[in-house]
């Protein structure tokens, strides 16, 4: 008796095995896929917020060539531009440069944001458009 019980028991264990891996294997990709996310959100959030400093210091001048260089501290790092961006996949059209002005045209706040980025995550992937963005009061110079 005892011998066809063992018989019946045999697969068991690799079954086990093989459905409690696949439910491992699930929850760590969706851990990974967030994770990542995150990560890259985050990022995103303090080269959006360098920028948006670099901006409120910048010379504002009537021909908005300021712009290009707010653009690419956002994504390089650096107001000249550099070869590979910071954030996989940012480029500077995905970079929304903005301000307010006063009734006499003075620049009072800019904004930086960022817009239509899609993150190809291993899993799945993410679009923001609009988030993240800073506004910050204006405190450079204005050239007429």
């Amino acid at each position: 008796m005892k011998r066809a019980n063992r018989k019946c028991k045999a697969g068991n264990a690799a079954i086990e095995l093989a459905l409690s891996f696949l439910l491992l294997w699930m929850l760590l990709g969706g851990a990974f896929r967030y994770g990542y996310a995150i990560y890259i959100y985050e990022s995103l959030v303090s080269q959006v917020a360098n920028a948006a400093r670099y901006a409120s210091r910048v010379n504002f001048d009537t021909g908005h060539s300021f712009v290009s260089g707010v653009q690419n501290m956002a994504v390089y790092g650096s107001p000249n531009g550099g070869t590979s961006a910071l954030v996989p996949g940012l480029t500077t059209a995905n970079i929304s440069v903005s301000w307010t002005t006063d009734t006499t045209g003075l620049p009072l706040t800019m904004t930086v944001a960022v817009t239509n980025y899609t993150l190809k995550a291993v899993f799945q992937n993410f679009t923001w458009s609009g988030k993240p963005a800073f506004t910050v009061r204006f405190a450079g110079r204005y050239l007429v």
